[in-house]
């Protein structure tokens, strides 16, 4: 008898991109294949489910995923999209308590997974233009006000969630943000101030879910005091 025939194993994939999970298939894989420590396990149970649960009033915030470069916040994120897309997904678990919570999400929610790669749009106009994509997607009209001429961002979302309740009245919305910090080290100080402001409101108008990678070594000097104004609207 040889090894093989006794051990299988699925091969390691290196580098995971959110928008995988955009495919049924993929976002099924990327959920059995994520393994658990003790700490996440405890993380998704008592903070990740309570924050984007919305059957119980709560002060819900968004969720700010920080890490170092390699450390699977893609595949997280991708999971937990995926849970909150996906009723059935939670079976596929290979932890009892993360399945067990994962129901008070599971399939209650629509989903934008988007990814911040080498644009130089600010972070207001990029969000809402791929929530306008999706929502024409699902059958609802809805179009910001440009920036120059909106008066509360905060009732923009308002109204977009209005007409989005019209469609799909008893879903969330969830929109999922990656490689945001990478983005952040493009932008200059004034910039960066606009970008936190409006990620502040977004938290603020619904439950959100962002990426922040926190490499060693940084060609700016962002660090998490960048992100101290947010921690009244974001859990970590």
């Amino acid at each position: 008898m040889k090894y093989a025939e006794l051990i299988q194993f699925e091969p390691i994939e290196s580098v995971v991109q959110l928008r995988d999970a955009n495919e049924e298939a993929a976002a099924r894989h990327l959920v059995k294949t994520y393994v658990f420590s003790d700490e996440m396990a405890e993380r998704l149970v008592n903070l990740v489910v309570p924050q984007l649960q919305f059957d119980q009033p709560m002060d819900n915030k968004g969720l700010l995923v920080v890490g170092n470069y390699g450390t699977g916040k893609s595949h997280l994120m991708s999971v937990i999209s995926a849970l909150a897309e996906n009723g059935d997904f939670a079976t596929h678990l290979n932890d009892k308590s993360v399945a067990s919570a994962a129901g008070k999400i599971g399939g209650r929610f629509k989903v934008v997974r988007t990814e911040l790669e080498a644009t130089t749009m600010p972070l207001r106009d990029f969000v809402c233009q791929q929530l306008e994509e999706h929502l024409a997607v699902w059958g609802i009209s809805f179009s910001f006000p440009p920036q120059e001429e909106i008066l509360s961002h905060k009732r923009a979302f308002e109204e977009m969630m209005s007409a989005f309740h019209q469609v799909y009245p008893d879903y969330g919305l969830l929109i999922v943000v990656d490689e945001l910090l990478d983005y952040l080290r493009t932008r200059d100080d004034h910039q960066i101030i606009l970008d936190l402001n409006f990620l502040r409101v977004l938290a603020r108008s619904a439950r959100t879910s962002a990426s922040a990678s926190s490499p060693a070594s940084r060609k700016r000097s962002l660090t998490r005091r960048d992100f101290s104004s947010l921690r009244t609207r974001f859990a970590e």
